[in-house]
């Protein structure tokens, strides 16, 4: 059964506030309001920006939605109060105003202070039991954030620490295999950012003379581009192939991963042992990038499992082909782990 989307979930949480909103600004503009202008105004303004506020508080506090929302929201009250009651009329708005902004920028830092506290704890907690700082990145956003928001937060840190912070060098373990020494995919992705800057500088020149504005938007894009690039590259030594008891986990750096059951793999071969279906929706490989990749391992599956990308949503597959650097080592400890 297919999982409801996020505004389907959380419809009736923004429903209810913006009929409610469309309702004062209705009773606004109505000759009840003419007729009793300064009784209705000061009920008014409270319902703008106290009582509908509140009910939104009610209904996101035990769904998938941050409280942080609740800041923008009393915003978008204030605003449209100020925009829809009269000027004669908002001297208990101006009130609010002078006492509200503060609150709400104090009460947004101290929160933020105290979901930074949570994730330092969380983190300190998770970095006991693992090393690799993506998977703990994540565990760790997903503990503070909405689902959607989480993985957003995770993959940008993501990006800026292995593409500018991290220079240790990673000393493989006996069940950990690198992926990128032969294949020349690093190279590769390098060459793409020299071509990024190329197109970035030509690009620029040219439509500076159109617009100016135009003109460094699609050069922050390119710019965006190519730090991403230097994350995802820089990500890939860092992020080593693992083979344990039960999985096997596979990625290349931050751009893909996957998590595979050991007792859902029915064959492991050596690329030219066996024939590959390109052509088959449910062939992947590990690092999206195709025959570029040169991979030298296949895994054909049992059951279909998921691979998992920076953006976008995981893709079923059941045959997978990747480049392993000691291929023959790991071809012959996973095999093991099948026949055992």
């Amino acid at each position: 059964m297919t999982k409801p989307s996020f505004l389907k979930q959380n419809a009736i949480a923004f429903l209810i506030p913006f009929t409610l909103i469309l309702v004062l600004i209705l009773t606004l503009n109505s000759s009840v309001f003419s007729t009793h202008q300064s009784k209705l105004s000061i009920f008014i303004t409270i319902d703008f920006l106290v009582t509908i506020p509140f009910i939104y508080f009610l209904l996101i506090r035990k769904r998938q939605i941050s409280n942080l929302t609740i800041a923008p929201f009393l915003i978008l009250c204030l605003v449209v109060a100020s925009y829809t009651i009269p000027i004669a009329n908002q001297d208990t708005l101006d009130l609010i105003k002078t006492w509200l902004i503060p609150i709400i920028e104090l009460s947004v830092f101290t929160v933020v202070i105290l979901k930074l506290r949570k994730a330092i704890r969380h983190y300190s907690s998770l970095s006991k039991q693992q090393s690799d700082f993506y998977s703990i990145l994540k565990k760790t956003c997903a503990s503070i954030f909405p689902q959607g928001a989480a993985k957003l937060v995770a993959n940008e840190i993501a990006l800026i620490y292995y593409g500018f912070f991290n220079f240790k060098k990673v000393r493989l373990k006996g069940n950990e295999f690198s992926n990128y020494k032969d294949s020349g995919i690093l190279t590769t992705l390098s060459a793409f950012i020299f071509v990024i800057g190329i197109e970035m500088t030509v690009v620029h020149l040219l439509v500076i003379r159109w617009s100016p504005v135009f003109a460094w938007i699609l050069t922050g894009l390119s710019f965006y581009s190519a730090l991403q690039l230097i994350g995802i590259i820089r990500s890939v030594p860092k992020r080593p192939l693992i083979i344990n008891n039960d999985y096997l986990y596979l990625r290349f750096g931050i751009l893909s991963e996957t998590k595979i059951p050991i007792d859902t793999i029915k064959a492991i071969d050596l690329i030219g042992s066996s024939t590959i279906d390109k052509k088959n929706k449910e062939t992947k490989t590990l690092s999206l990038l195709g025959e570029m990749e040169n991979s030298n391992i296949i895994i054909h599956l049992k059951t279909p499992q998921h691979l998992n990308f920076l953006y976008g949503k995981p893709k079923p597959y059941t045959t997978l082909l990747l480049s392993v650097d000691d291929k023959h080592a790991f071809k012959t400890e996973v095999e093991q782990l099948i026949i055992t």
